[in-house]
């Protein structure tokens, strides 16, 4: 069995980027996930900031997909790393959500969008899965912490 999950709806929306559950990191405040994310593709302080000022993580995200702006020259290389740093502070700074990743236990997490095989499952459910595979990684460095 999997614990399949899809947007920022329902009980189990608290899994996606786009959930409400904000951070701090290095003195910055970022709404969700998907801001931090999207923020971290760049070093240009004003794209920055335009990205922490979106109301919405999808505002969010349609300023940090925009190719007209330079990202950070190694992002490719950095990518996973930065959604594992973004995706363990809002569940360290969120003890509530936190719990409710913590009880997954060992099952397997998904992202069931079929329209994106990189971060989710895919349209064939094939997909590289790479968030539900962060979520699961951030889920076993909270149990083995915890079991220190």
């Amino acid at each position: 069995m999997s614990i399949d999950f899809y947007k920022e709806f329902g009980d189990l929306g608290y899994l996606a980027n786009y959930s409400n559950h904000g951070f701090t990191v290095d003195g910055v405040y970022y709404k969700t996930a998907e801001h931090f994310y999207q923020a971290s593709k760049f070093d240009d302080p004003v794209i920055i900031q335009r990205i922490l000022d979106c109301d919405t993580p999808k505002e969010a995200s349609q300023i940090g997909r925009d190719r007209s702006f330079k990202r950070i020259p190694d992002f490719r290389n950095v990518k996973l790393e930065k959604m594992y740093q973004g995706v363990y502070e809002k569940f360290r700074q969120n003890p509530d959500i936190l719990e409710k990743l913590l009880s997954t236990g060992k099952e397997e997490i998904r992202e069931m969008t079929t329209k994106e095989s990189y971060w989710g499952v895919g349209s064939n459910l094939d997909g590289e899965n790479h968030m539900g595979k962060i979520l699961m990684q951030v889920r076993d460095s909270f149990q083995q912490e915890y079991q220190k």
